[in-house]
């Protein structure tokens, strides 16, 4: 197995990935390890088994960096989808890929196998998964049976008011 390029800058990562996309080995860090980076100087989280350090982003993040600090040095996967974030944040450039989660390399590897490398962020799950791929696109359907309902509604009052 190829080492990880996470560490490299990101033109050289993507060029390495785009002449290999074999399986790396990344280094896997430990439940114990990633709580011990939980301060306001020094944060990771692991999202979908993999760790980051979001530590330099954190005073630019749009919600505040309360929001990170709040789920620093654990699993936050849920709360990061909760947020529905954009393509564009999870390919954020001051993130930085430390590692595997540990008890996660199964996940990684399937991420691998459907498509995920290091150069494009933090795994979009529902894409991975055959999914729509965007937070919008899992909304359309409630969204557009909401639009129905209160056109059905406004068109019953009209037409009651016609009257």
């Amino acid at each position: 197995a190829r080492p990880c390029l996470s560490a490299a800058p990101p033109d050289f990562a993507r060029r390495a990935v785009a002449r290999s996309i074999a399986p790396c080995t990344m280094r896997v860090v430990s439940k114990a390890e990633l709580a011990k980076h939980a301060s306001a100087n020094d944060i990771w989280i692991a999202l979908h088994g993999l760790v980051w350090d979001v530590t330099k982003f954190l005073p630019n993040h749009p919600g505040g960096p309360e929001i990170v600090e709040a789920v620093a040095g654990r699993e936050a996967s849920a709360e990061f989808e909760d947020a529905l974030h954009s393509a564009a944040s999870r390919k954020e450039e001051t993130v930085t890929l430390i590692g595997i989660y540990e008890d996660c390399e199964d996940m990684v590897q399937q991420w691998r196998e459907k498509g995920w490398s290091e150069e494009k962020g933090i795994p979009d799950v529902d894409a991975l998964s055959g999914g729509s791929g965007s937070a919008f696109a899992s909304l359309a359907l409630p969204l557009g049976a909401a639009l129905m309902a209160v056109g059905i509604v406004a068109v019953a009052m009209y037409m009651r008011n016609k009257k």
